[in-house]
């Protein structure tokens, strides 16, 4: 593969302090992630404008990886306007009354800034906007005076919801949580995850509280997909509600993040076979910049019980009070290529019933067919206790293999 082979080529270049740091992290089965992945986008504004009016332009940013990152704005943006007449140099300007030079966007998350951008008065018709270092936008453009177009009445028409509302509104309150992927192999034959949370306020007071409240929701399903008579294994559903506070320290190379919260898991069978429990639990993540474009997390969870299922008293012997994920990420700025090894180790009450599951993950942004898709291959292993809630008792082991869409 070519990502394994430059990282194999980074780790000879680098210094023997680095290659030590390297070899330390991989052996505490360290799991990485994407420090500056921000996908940035302008969306067209909606409706008609006249000439000499001024139109706003937004730009959406969103964080594709699972570490916070700082995104900042540019007062002024060069652009081009074109039309079937002619061609005009122009600037964006940001709109900073309403909107800071400077974000934090939280793992999987948006943030979006306002741009002004004002109609020349030779420009008519279909207007193609080329933001230099972004993409083109289209807006439409009549003939005709602003104070004119002011001054005539207008009856009152109910609000409407627009596409352009609905993108701002998911842009300020959903994204991904945990990883979402779908992978196959051991039986049973294919497991798959999606995961995603809700932000519930739209609040920029970063000391209020109600800035960090979310909602999530997660869900695994273990499938015998391969089987005569396909039918699902087990499935566990994980609603939750938490205060996430990202970057609360941070320096150079560290960075703090903590989250706690409630969360509710079962597997909806009912009867005999009815697995539930819910936990209080609190989770730090530090996160350390490493040399040679390597990236280092260590994230811990403890928790405790409450309403446990009739049908699992046990649990704790088996899924414990703790448990610890680790990640070591490298990342080639030019490419994008990106590789990743993660460690999650998860305890029983008493030191025993371990639980390990291991994941490789790599992305394909060297295939010209898959380059707008760029998905990532995953490579799983898991071994011990806790695969799926239902054999939560029992010691299994898997090798799987499929597609991770986030992580």
């Amino acid at each position: 593969m070519k990502c394994l082979l430059r990282l194999a080529r980074t780790f000879r270049g680098s210094t023997a302090r680095s290659r030590s740091l390297v070899l330390l992290f991989f052996m505490a089965n360290g799991t990485c992630v994407l420090a500056q992945s921000v996908t940035a986008v302008f969306t067209p504004p909606p409706g008609t404008f006249p000439v000499g009016s001024r139109a706003s332009v937004w730009l959406y940013c969103m964080n594709n990886s699972s570490n916070v990152v700082r995104r900042t704005f540019e007062p002024s943006l060069n652009c081009t306007l074109s039309s079937q007449s002619v061609t005009l140099e122009t600037e964006l300007q940001l709109n900073t009354n309403s909107s800071p030079r400077a974000a934090t966007i939280p793992p999987g998350g948006f943030v979006k800034e306002e741009y002004l951008l004002e109609i020349p008065i030779a420009s008519s018709g279909q207007v193609t906007l080329d933001i230099s270092g972004y993409n083109q936008v289209t807006i439409l453009v009549e003939q005709g005076v602003v104070s004119q177009v002011v001054a005539a009445p207008q009856t009152p028409t109910p609000a409407t919801t627009t596409p352009g509302d609905l993108r701002e509104y998911f842009a300020n309150h959903v994204s991904f949580y945990e990883p979402i992927y779908f992978i196959a192999g051991s039986a049973p034959a294919a497991e798959f995850q999606v995961s995603l949370k809700y932000k519930v306020f739209d609040i920029k007071d970063n000391w209020n509280p109600l800035t960090h409240f979310y909602f999530a929701y997660t869900q695994t399903s273990f499938w015998n997909a391969f089987a005569k008579d396909p039918s699902f294994f087990d499935t566990s559903y994980k609603p939750s509600m938490f205060l996430y506070y990202p970057d609360v320290f941070q320096n150079n190379f560290f960075e703090l993040d903590l989250q706690g919260g409630v969360e509710h898991e079962s597997n909806g069978r009912g009867g005999t076979l009815e697995r539930s429990f819910n936990t209080i639990y609190f989770q730090p993540k530090a996160t350390f910049d490493l040399p040679a474009h390597f990236q280092f997390y260590l994230q811990p969870r403890a928790w405790i019980y409450f309403r446990v299922g009739d049908n699992n008293p046990n649990i704790d012997d088996f899924h414990g009070y703790a448990d610890l994920t680790s990640a070591l990420t490298w990342l080639d700025p030019h490419s994008g290529e990106k590789v990743q090894l993660s460690n999650k180790l998860l305890i029983g009450d008493d030191g025993n019933h371990v639980g390990l599951t291991f994941d490789l993950r790599f992305n394909l942004v060297g295939i010209p067919l898959l380059r707008k898709f760029n998905p990532a291959i995953q490579v799983q292993y898991f071994h011990g206790f806790g695969q799926n809630l239902l054999d939560y008792n029992v010691d299994t082991h898997a090798l799987r293999a499929g597609l991770c869409l986030y992580y």
